[in-house]
């Protein structure tokens, strides 16, 4: 049998969550509600569906390979230039694009213990090595524990703000001071995955960095990477972008792959962004939904950490037990991998969150108030 080169058999392999067909077909069950891979529970914009089934005529042909208009819309909205957006399918395709153009073997990559694991796998495909810097007890970010841990050989560092899956944020203040501080040649990836349902937490706004409006803030290089599978509901569809300076967008247009990103995402970005409401529609209904599920942990003593995210990860004695038991009841979760006893549910309708709640009451979890 044909033998892969070395550096490939330490890289971890992507883990997602149970689909609910598969859930379906091992478990024999009828009724699935589907809470681990932080999708919009509310589907996506009507205004969305529309143009996917009109620009369904169109599937026998290639997409624009430049993203002329998604480029033009997407601009307009970020009041950005164009020359400053590379789009992706999904962003993980892009941080893949980030770690083929600038790292290898001689390259050292730091990121914070507990990260998205797609930073990690990325990073070692190209030979780098990994330095994941520990959290507090908390949770919490110390940046200055990254700067530390800066080297000669640091090429990049990836930050996921809000994290996957602790769903902890570093607030501005933080950010301006690490920014500022971080030497001229490295790259820093501010992953802004669930930007939407944080902006208005006191998180930062990476384009600020990307193009500082500070003037105490200087110009280094960094790449904000955005998706549209989370508040706008495209997940299937997999459509991502990064924000950066010019010269760093044509580094990574060298290593992208043609028509990377298909019609029916383009189209259906181009209305997603038009559709504002339904993304505040979103991020409100998270909001209460989160509220929710903090009063309902509260209540049966069960340990969660607050997030800024569609998610929260919560502590129980035996994780796997209380993930396979939700499972054979028709409720799909999350391991957080990496941690003992955490587990990660997605924030769903408020029927969705009752229903996780009413399954986790048949495993013995009361109320204890």
């Amino acid at each position: 049998m044909i033998k892969p080169l070395d550096h490939i058999l330490n890289v971890p392999v992507y883990k997602p969550g149970k689909p609910v067909e598969e859930v379906k077909r091992e478990l024999g069950l009828s009724e699935i509600i589907k809470l681990a891979s932080n999708e919009n529970p509310f589907g996506c914009s009507l205004f969305v569906k529309k143009a996917v089934e009109r620009e369904a005529v169109n599937i026998n042909r290639y997409p624009d390979g430049g993203a002329f208009y998604l480029r033009k819309e997407l601009s307009s909205f970020l009041e950005i230039d164009e020359n400053q957006l590379i789009f992706g399918n999904g962003s993980n395709d892009i941080l893949d694009m980030i770690a083929r153009a600038f790292l290898d073997k001689n390259s050292e990559v730091l990121m914070f213990q507990y990260s998205f694991i797609v930073y990690k796998i990325v990073s070692l495909l190209q030979g780098a090595t990994v330095k994941e810097i520990p959290v507090e007890c908390d949770f919490s970010r110390n940046l200055e524990k990254l700067l530390e841990s800066i080297t000669d050989k640091t090429k990049v560092i990836f930050i996921d703000n809000p994290c996957n899956p602790t769903g902890f944020a570093n607030k501005k203040e933080e950010f301006d001071e690490f920014i500022k501080n971080v030497p001229d040649n490295v790259l820093v990836v501010i992953d802004e995955a669930y930007f939407e349902y944080a902006k208005e937490h006191g998180v930062p706004d990476g384009l600020n960095y990307v193009n500082p409006i500070n003037p105490k803030i200087p110009r280094k290089n960094v790449i904000v990477t955005r998706t549209f599978s989370k508040a706008y509901g495209l997940a299937g569809l997999r459509i991502g972008y990064a924000i950066a300076q010019k010269e760093i967008i044509e580094i990574l247009e060298r290593v992208r792959q043609p028509f990377n990103v298909n019609r029916l995402a383009q189209v259906a970005a181009i209305e997603a962004l038009k559709d504002q409401k339904f993304v505040e529609f979103s991020v409100k209904e998270n909001e209460k939904g989160k509220e929710f599920l903090y009063e309902e942990f509260e209540k049966r003593g069960i340990h969660f950490v607050p997030t800024y995210g569609n998610f929260i990860m919560f502590k129980v004695d035996d994780a796997k037990m209380v993930y396979e038991n939700l499972l054979r009841n028709g409720v799909v979760i999350r391991p957080a991998f990496g941690l003992d006893n955490y587990l990660r549910v997605s924030i769903g309708t408020m029927e969705e969150n009752k229903k996780f709640i009413e399954k986790l009451e048949l495993l013995g979890f009361k109320c204890k108030i």
